[in-house]
């Protein structure tokens, strides 16, 4: 079991960023006018993203600052974590189904989705995302790895959230203030 903590991090790799570079070809809208939308939200999740993965990486390398305790359960609990927001983002994406794109972008019969996950956060995928993200660095078993991989990335989605959240409410309005006000961002019933 002991090879799985260490192979985690590279399978996750494999498996997450395969699927995300997979979505960013298959799923980007055609739209024009997405990048003026997007706000570079889509470049600055990518650059945040794969620079935090390689530092954590690397300051994990440096052997400083690592925890032992309560090992190896600890790196089963961000084994499950992570798996669990994998699982968590792959279902909102496709409970979103054809609304979904990886830029932002309101297509012109855009509904706004307020069922199955989207009922409890706003931002379903996101949370799995940011799951995901926190299980690597719990796996990684070092303090600074975990500052440097979580952070980041958390700055990064609070970002592309508001961006997101900004057009949504330039194009529902009232409807989205409303859905606003019965859900949470991201934790439901907390944030």
């Amino acid at each position: 079991m002991n090879k799985l903590i260490e192979n985690f991090p590279f399978i996750f790799g494999v498996l997450f960023f395969g699927t995300e570079i997979y979505r960013n070809f298959a799923l980007k809208s055609n739209n024009k006018n997405a990048i003026a939308t997007d706000k570079n939200s889509l470049k600055i999740l990518w650059i945040t993203i794969v620079s935090s993965i390689v530092l954590g990486g690397l300051a994990l390398n440096l052997g400083f600052a690592n925890y032992t305790i309560f090992q190896p359960q600890l790196s089963y609990l961000g084994i499950g974590v992570a798996v669990a927001g994998f699982i968590l983002r792959a279902v909102s994406i496709h409970q979103l189904g054809k609304e979904f794109t990886v830029d932002v972008q309101i297509n012109a019969n855009h509904k706004l989705k307020q069922d199955g996950l989207y009922a409890y956060v706003r931002n379903p995928s996101y949370t799995g995302a940011l799951m995901s993200f926190l299980g690597l660095a719990i796996c990684y078993s070092n303090y600074l790895s975990l500052i440097i991989i979580t952070i980041p990335i958390f700055i990064a989605f609070s970002y592309r959230i508001s961006v997101e959240e900004k057009a949504l409410q330039n194009t529902f309005g009232a409807e989205f203030d409303e859905y606003c006000a019965k859900t949470k961002r991201l934790i439901p019933f907390v944030y």
